[in-house]
């Protein structure tokens, strides 16, 4: 049996540890004071860890970290790291105004904040979850409005070409390379599909095939969906409930939402 101790977590039995200065509660009226702050605490709220991902989509080219020839790229050519976004930036900020708006229900009045974001306080556990729910629709919603009748495969493609008129612009004499005129949505779904049957990595490209420049993007490009109902799909809002480590209650008082500030504070 091998033990699997965490420096975070208390030990009930540490006389049967191995580790002899991992933090333990050695006596049943300290587990059950911890334990009753830890129930005082869940009477008045919750911590909340508030994540919203999916909105925002980039990818960097960083030709120094890529197995390139020297001689493929034009000499005095920056080191610095090419990167692009997926949308311009009126309508990032856009997005980042809607992800505020989903922050804007935690106020002085229903919760606190934290080092890894709130303490929301019971009372309004069921305004939080209608409120997710309805942010969660009005952004999709706002997404299909504004990016429907294919301006979202119009960003995508556009994405896709300024990486690839990057890698065109640095592209040595003396590199094989060979460059389409013509990149459109369909070429880059089979490439994709392909890749994916393959089930090839970007470490299996060779910089001296010819088509490197196209499939170097696919795969750069591999994490942004390629249509609107894909990229939706995608977006999430989590609101993950957290819970306190009973080493931190074992040695204090809780009968208040002051005194949980400031145990967050010491913490």
């Amino acid at each position: 049996m091998q033990e699997q101790s965490d420096p975070k977590q208390i030990a009930l039995f540490p006389e049967l540890s191995k580790h002899t200065s991992i933090p333990s509660i050695t006596t049943l009226p300290a587990f059950d004071k911890a334990l009753s702050n830890l129930i005082k605490i869940s009477n008045m709220g919750a911590f909340i860890e508030l994540t919203i991902s999916g909105l925002e989509r980039l990818y960097t080219i960083n030709i120094q970290e890529l197995d390139i020839p020297t001689d493929f790229i034009k000499k005095d050519m920056s080191t610095i790291p090419f990167s692009t976004h997926l949308f311009p930036t009126d309508f990032r900020n856009g997005l980042k105004k809607k992800s505020y708006e989903v922050k804007s229900f935690f106020t002085t009045h229903n919760s606190f904040r934290t080092s890894f974001g709130y303490f929301l306080y019971r009372s309004h556990f069921s305004m939080w979850k209608h409120y997710l729910e309805k942010m969660n629709k009005s952004i999709k919603d706002t997404l299909y409005s504004e990016l429907g009748h294919g301006k979202f495969a119009e960003y995508f493609l556009a994405h896709f070409k300024e990486g690839y008129d990057y890698l065109k612009s640095i592209a040595g004499i003396v590199a094989p390379w060979e460059f389409d005129d013509e990149v459109d949505i369909k070429k880059i779904q089979l490439r994709r599909s392909e890749i994916f049957e393959k089930q090839l990595t970007i470490s299996s490209l060779k910089p001296t095939e010819i088509s490197y420049p196209f499939d170097l993007l696919i795969y750069k490009t591999n994490h942004i969906p390629i249509s609107l109902k894909d990229y939706v799909a995608n977006i999430q809002i989590n609101s993950i409930f957290k819970s306190m480590h009973l080493e931190y209650l074992a040695n204090t008082k809780i009968t208040s939402v002051d005194d949980i500030k400031q145990l967050v504070k010491n913490v």
